[in-house]
């Protein structure tokens, strides 16, 4: 467990994070059958939750994979985005993903610091996993259709933080 997060709001976190995963999964079930548990020590990468949980076969998260590096005629992209936009991934399944990811880093590395914007305000408890989901679809939705937002924009807008406070984070962050 984190050193940042005390074990009562980690607990809360863990509480939120997991009501969020529960509430996904009956909105949008699998298409496969679980896949084994990554052999990895946690946190995992982001295409190993999706197979663990059914959400992709290892031959789609392959193919993705070598699809997000680009090419001679196409540059890279992220991998959610080519999840969502190429393999029907439902945005909600992906930052559902994400928010898990973040909760292994809590959990099992805490002493590493955030590597993430939505990490450290989850961390601190500046955003909820829910509001946190909600502009990681947006963006994701968004950079499928060609447009690239900045995580903190899109909180900016929704006038959750203001950008001032959002700078005080990075710069937390970033030591």
């Amino acid at each position: 467990m984190s050193e940042h997060v005390k074990p009562s709001a980690y607990e809360s976190l863990r509480t939120a994070i997991l009501g969020l995963f529960h509430e996904t999964l009956s909105r949008y079930p699998p298409s496969y059958a679980p896949g084994g548990e990554p052999q990895s020590e946690p946190p995992h990468r982001l295409g190993e939750y999706l197979v663990y949980q059914g959400y992709l076969s290892p031959r789609e998260l392959h193919a993705a994979l070598q699809a997000s590096k680009g090419d001679a005629k196409n540059k890279p992209k992220p991998l959610g985005v080519i999840l969502v936009t190429n393999y029907n991934l439902p945005a909600a399944v992906l930052t559902m993903a994400l928010l898990l990811q973040t909760l292994d880093h809590l959990a099992h590395t805490p002493k590493l610091p955030p590597r993430f914007l939505g990490e450290q305000l989850l961390r601190d408890a500046a955003l909820t996993p829910q509001q946190l989901a909600l502009v990681l679809e947006e963006q994701v939705v968004d950079y499928a259709q060609g447009h690239w937002r900045r995580i903190g924009d899109l909180i900016a807008n929704h006038g959750w933080l203001d950008a001032e406070t959002l700078t005080k984070f990075v710069r937390e962050m970033h030591g």
